[in-house]
């Protein structure tokens, strides 16, 4: 006898194993998040009523712990491990000098995050990125005591090494690889199998000194992809090499914040089928839903670390006096930004404006991913069903479909926490302006950041615009 099923019951089927087969998801509430936020309310609330909102709130204590955190994970007393913050995470004024001050290296992408890793006072800098321009790679050049720079072609490495020829100055270089594994990321640097041409070329270039090797994931909530290419790395880099050996290996960034975000389960693969066969509305909650969240499954960057650290004794220390090198950037940084909003009108229990728009976020992006929004003003440890939009005139400028409230009215102060990343460097002034940015710093000071200091005229082929100023 055939079993049969409703159309429902085979979408439920099918969405299941899409779920099971495209990522680890439970259902849950980002709990250790709300709690780290309500046990700071009085400070949250003390910046928004000295300063304001909308308004950034950096917590320079808040990203010392996470640096520290990552830096005891990574901790090896067999061989040296160099930690580099990727700056294109948020390379504001006030994170960068923070940074330095805990004694982190830098990661730059662009001639303008170099100008300001010099500045600031980097001794130890690598450059990375695809398309530098001459003029980036003369500033590299000009300080090739401090710079190392990633190739990401052989293109590349011949114009770098007639660029310092002319300059007369030599600098250390390493080659950015890509594997099958890398999806998007294989417009960066060279296919691994191309490796041995490319070190044969940079044989023949008398002013670089080729050192090691960079590889880089994105979005890793596990160790998988760093294993599986260290082992890759581990079989070509055996038969291949400089005249001195491989120096360093660079594994790159990409490591996941642990409880930073949840997916709306109307997006999921299960979700979004229902929603194809006219079971639930498209792209938005259904009316039964229960306020759940469904979590990334995350490993913790102890784990994460230990993982990599045996992969790394396995297939490159033994038998390579190398180096390990870190790009950590969203990982460091996140949980140290958040922003505050204030409730301008509450249009009935369901919906609420505030004063700061998705502008500030730099897109849509909370229409796609869900981060929890708190009450500061009135908090509650359960959420409620309120649709909480910005000041933008567009119908997208959307924070949250629910609260963490007991109630929301005109004045409340509202938070949405762990901003660190990629939202200061995305904000654009679509509509309306970019909001200021307070720093807090470890003594519980508050203080407005002028974030203009931070830029000059020295290098205008860099693309600056903004007026002079100094560090």
């Amino acid at each position: 006898m055939i079993e049969t099923h409703s159309k429902e019951e085979l979408l439920g089927r099918i969405g299941a194993l899409l779920e099971q087969d495209s990522c680890d998801l439970h259902t849950g509430e980002l709990h250790s998040l709300i709690r780290d936020v309500l046990d700071n309310q009085a400070t949250y609330l003390r910046a928004a009523e000295k300063f304001g909102t909308p308004q950034y709130l950096f917590d320079e204590a808040r990203l010392f712990q996470q640096i520290s955190r990552f830096q005891k994970a990574f901790n090896n007393s067999e061989y040296p491990v160099h930690t580099h913050y990727a700056f294109k995470a948020n390379p504001s004024l006030c994170v960068v000098r923070a940074v330095h001050k805990a004694g982190i290296n830098a990661d730059v992408s662009s001639g303008l995050e170099l100008d300001l890793a010099l500045r600031c006072g980097f001794n130890r800098i690598v450059f990375s990125g695809p398309a530098k321009t001459d003029v980036e790679l003369r500033l590299a050049l000009q300080h090739s005591d401090r710079v190392t720079v990633h190739l990401d072609s052989f293109r590349e490495l011949d114009r770098l090494e007639i660029l310092a020829a002319e300059m007369d100055r030599t600098i250390d270089v390493g080659i950015r690889l890509n594997t099958k594994g890398h999806g998007l990321w294989t417009k960066f640097g060279i296919p691994l199998d191309t490796l041995p041409d490319l070190v044969q070329r940079a044989r023949t270039a008398s002013h670089l000194m080729l050192r090691g090797i960079q590889f880089h994931l994105s979005w890793n909530r596990n160790s998988e992809g760093y294993v599986r290419t260290l082992c890759d790395l581990g079989k070509v880099l055996r038969t291949v090499a400089p005249p001195n050996g491989w120096r360093f290996i660079d594994v790159g960034g990409g490591y996941y914040p642990e409880d930073d975000e949840a997916a709306y389960p109307w997006l999921t693969g299960r979700g979004l089928l229902l929603s194809q066969a006219g079971v639930t509305s498209a792209g938005s909650p259904p009316e039964d839903w229960d306020l759940r969240y469904l979590l990334h499954a995350v490993q913790p960057i102890e784990t994460m670390a230990q993982d990599i650290f045996d992969a790394f004794d396995k297939h490159i220390r033994s038998w390579c006096d190398a180096e390990l090198w870190l790009e950590p950037g969203r990982y460091l940084v996140n949980p140290a930004v958040h922003l505050l909003l204030g409730v301008v009108d509450v249009k009935h229990s369901e919906i609420a404006i505030t004063d700061g728009g998705t502008n500030l976020l730099g897109w849509e992006r909370l229409e796609a991913e869900h981060c929890p929004l708190i009450n500061l003003s009135r908090p509650a440890e359960t959420q409620r069903r309120t649709s909480v939009y910005g000041s933008l005139c567009t119908p997208h400028d959307l924070w949250g479909y629910t609260c963490y409230a007991s109630d929301i009215r005109e004045g409340d102060v509202l938070v949405v926490p762990a901003q660190g990343a990629y939202v200061q460097t995305l904000a654009q002034r679509f509509i309306k302006p970019i909001c200021q940015t307070i720093g807090l710093n470890s003594q519980g000071d508050l203080r407005r950041i002028n974030e203009e200091e931070s830029v000059d005229d020295r290098y205008p082929e860099l693309g600056r615009t903004s007026a002079p100023g100094t560090l």
